[in-house]
């Protein structure tokens, strides 16, 4: 019998091919926004916005059953073919032209995703116990955003120094590179067999009111952390420093200050995670922690309207906190209160509704802007409005969180 595989070399190794997945879809956040460079890939300012939203409108169809999938069975393989599959996209951004070719290229990386986010998220949650559950969910996210940090970095560098198309074929060969180390490394953490429930223990109901509470935070942090941030970095800081920033003689072009930007603001996230897990671990709670989390990300969203470059940067390394933290409860959430046979379809139904918020961000956002009815710091307001009533929702949860629903230890 093989020994069960430490939790710790599972969380490194998905953390580490997770972060390496996105460098295709990163860079594409940093610096297609930009008009100089979508004019390379031979797609418009709308396209854009429709472009970065679709990949997540693909996840809508495909979440729930992805986490079925998942329910029934092994993960290792379908984790394997989702690395497969952003090597693919990523070599469909970098030689395709045109709206189409780039469209095909996001709905393949939106399948990738939903395989690879599902999947990792219920490995994190087979080798977890009660009393780690939020822990090890924050480790993972840690790995997740220092992903988001060095892949924007990375995707803003390699366009200013190779170029834009040699830059996305880069990418696809680091992907390749994750993709391997998967196959030779990565352990199976689904037992082959599902244990026999006892005919005196009927499974119990599923709980949609449970899933809709838990939905709500992450629907309304994707739709802006992931829709309307990150599809206007680029704007949002060019409106503060033009084309770019000037230090020691030597100008920062756009491009590389929004992927240095985005690389630094995550260590917010980076650090929020595993603090989040910790925190709910410690007080057997979730929801107050959703609320606090939520509630200082929105402060910093409304800061980041400011005009004043200083108190705008602030509110920009503040607001990530919201992501850090809500992306790690909400597993765990999950892992609480489904058992291990649902909680496949429950991280499913869940990702569906906080991929609508960041599928309808990024071409509300942009399709606002264009038609010229608000300005950006306008829209960052509004998120900010809706980030308060979300943290006041939570703190209505913490009277019903209660003890879990199940044993989450039972099948």
């Amino acid at each position: 019998m093989k020994p069960h595989p430490s939790p710790q070399r599972v969380l490194t190794l998905l953390g580490a091919g997770t972060a390496i997945s996105l460098l295709g879809d990163a860079t594409l956040y940093a610096v297609l926004p930009n008009p100089p460079i979508a004019a390379q890939a031979g797609v418009t300012m709308a396209m854009v916005g429709v472009l970065l939203g679709v990949n997540r409108g693909t996840r809508l169809l495909l979440n729930g059953p992805v986490g079925v999938l998942y329910d029934r069975l092994p993960r290792r393989r379908l984790l394997i073919t989702s690395l497969v599959l952003g090597v693919i996209s990523s070599i469909m951004y970098a030689a395709g032209w045109g709206f189409w070719p780039w469209l095909a290229g996001r709905v393949v990386w939106g399948v990738a995703w939903s395989l690879l986010s599902i999947g990792c998220n219920a490995v994190v949650l087979d080798i977890s116990t009660d009393e780690n559950r939020g822990r090890h969910s924050g480790q993972y996210q840690m790995w997740f955003f220092v992903g988001v940090a060095f892949s924007s970095f990375l995707g803003g560098l390699f366009t200013d120094v190779f170029g834009f198309r040699p830059g996305l074929w880069l990418d696809a060969a680091l992907i390749g590179g994750a993709a391997l180390l998967w196959l030779f490394f990565l352990p199976e953490t689904r037992p082959a067999q599902p244990r026999e429930r006892p005919a005196s223990n009927p499974r119990p109901s599923f709980s949609w009111r449970i899933l809709l509470a838990v939905a709500l935070p992450i629907f309304a942090v994707r739709f802006l952390s992931w829709g309307v941030l990150a599809a206007t970095t680029i704007l949002w800081l060019a409106g503060l420093f033009g084309e770019g920033v000037r230090l020691s003689n030597r100008l920062i072009p756009i491009a590389t200050l929004t992927g240095s930007f985005i690389a630094l603001s995550t260590i917010t996230s980076i650090s929020s995670a595993p603090i989040a897990g910790f925190l709910s671990d410690r007080l057997s709670r979730r929801w107050p922690v959703v609320a606090g989390a939520v509630l200082l990300g929105g402060a910093g969203v409304w800061l980041m309207s400011a005009k004043l470059p200083a108190l705008a940067l602030i509110g920009g390394f503040v607001a990530p906190v919201m992501g850090g933290s809500v992306e790690t409860l909400v597993p765990a959430v999950v892992g609480d209160r489904f058992g291990r046979a649902q909680r496949g379809r429950a991280l499913g139904l869940v990702y569906t509704l906080a991929d609508l918020g960041s599928t309808l961000g990024p071409p509300l956002a942009l399709g606002l802007l264009n038609a010229g009815w608000v300005s950006l710091g306008r829209i960052y307001q509004g998120g900010a409005i809706i980030l308060v009533g979300v943290a006041l929702f939570a703190l209505l949860q913490v009277r019903r969180e209660g003890p879990p629903l199940v044993n989450p230890t039972s099948g």
